[in-house]
């Protein structure tokens, strides 16, 4: 045998040798501990032995918990922004005249549409217009937003009958929000614009503010942030001024910084909030605390400065208890524990995760 190939024979029994204690070194464990021992003279088809995975450690199973729920924080936002639409709508001024057609108060579409038709017919376009428009809150109310924004429209038409310019102006107004919440902006903002020609016709001051304050979210919405910027802060602002609305101008507050979230301008966004909260405080409106906290941690979270978000969801969860508002509460144990999951603190973001998953049964099941 030639030196070369006595060479190539020793290299190759050494690597087999070195294979087979890699092979052993590499050999599947029993990380459950289950198999003692197992028939090595089996033969048949498949493996000698199936090996499980190692179990998941309690950390993972938290991370696994938070990535499972992921999907949800999309339905806790809606829910939150569906929360500020039923605060924003109104009835029509004239609407406690008919109330005695409404009693009981009709339960579904039909009998709604029933009443309205028996107006129509009478030609009695104020009673008409008037029931409408409530039947669209009734809808709106019972997630029906078909007819929700059937009624809304039919109230329209037929208050354009009349000369009742304020119940017009409500209509449009309740329009406007309608739109904005389903994301159909320009609509939002055309209807805006009508409420507005209004409140400029009436001299209202608060009017005019809240039509500026829609007139920017619909401008936000399709992506206008600079105009959106300054119908709030040269427009809104101002007149919420002049009239004394405090509460209409904390508002403005919050929508302006939603506006720089949106922008991914978390500094400027937790400026305008930080006023928002000044004037709560200053003139003892509590009603908006608890979402403008809410906003504020959200805000750190955004910018990575994770122990001030921790303290401020946690002020924030204690206004919204106080309030009672269950809705809330469910966002901010949902964003809390991703800040605790992100510092790597798994007791806090398992006791976290309970919580949020008893909240979310007592609300969603």
């Amino acid at each position: 045998m030639t030196k070369y190939w006595t060479r190539l024979l020793t290299a190759l029994i050494l690597t087999l040798g070195m294979s087979g204690k890699v092979a052993a070194q590499q050999a599947p464990k029993d990380y459950t501990g289950a198999i003692k021992k197992y028939d090595t003279s089996f033969r048949g088809v498949g493996p000698e032995v199936y090996f499980l995975p190692p179990p998941k450690t309690e950390n993972e199973i938290i991370k696994d918990n938070y990535s499972d729920k992921k999907g949800f924080s999309k339905e806790i936002a809606r829910q939150l922004l569906f929360q500020r639409l039923l605060l924003q709508l109104k009835s029509t001024n004239n609407m406690g005249h008919f109330q005695y057609l409404i009693n009981p108060v009709p339960v579904d579409a039909t009998a709604w549409n029933n009443i309205i038709e028996n107006q129509k017919k009478s030609e009695n376009w104020i009673a008409g217009y008037a029931l409408a428009n409530e039947a669209a809150l009734f809808a709106i109310k019972n997630n029906d937003s078909s007819n929700a924004s059937k009624f809304l429209y039919d109230a329209l038409l037929l208050a354009n009958r009349t000369d009742n310019k304020d119940d017009i102006a409500t209509i449009n107004l309740n329009l406007s929000n309608f739109q904005l919440y389903h994301g159909d902006f320009a609509k939002a903002e055309e209807s805006a614009q009508k409420y507005h020609s209004h409140a400029t016709v009436s001299k209202s001051y608060l009017e005019q503010a809240n039509a500026w304050l829609l007139i920017a979210m619909a401008r936000a919405g399709q992506g206008n942030f600079k105009a959106a910027e300054n119908n709030i802060i040269r427009s809104a602002i101002p007149l919420f001024n002049k009239s004394k609305a405090y509460e209409g101008k904390i508002f403005a507050w919050e929508m302006l910084a939603e506006i720089y979230f949106k922008q991914n301008k978390y500094t400027q966004a937790q400026w305008f909030l930080l006023q928002a909260r000044d004037l709560a405080n200053a003139k003892k409106l509590s009603g908006e605390l608890a979402e403008i906290e809410y906003l504020l941690a959200a805000s750190k979270q955004k910018d990575g400065n994770y122990k001030v978000a921790i303290k401020e969801f946690i002020q924030a969860a204690e206004l919204a208890s106080n309030e009672n508002n269950k809705q809330l509460s469910l966002a901010i144990l949902d964003k809390l524990g991703e800040v605790y999951l992100a510092l790597e603190d798994y007791p806090s973001a398992d006791q976290t995760y309970k919580a949020y998953t008893q909240l979310k049964n007592e609300l969603y099941n």
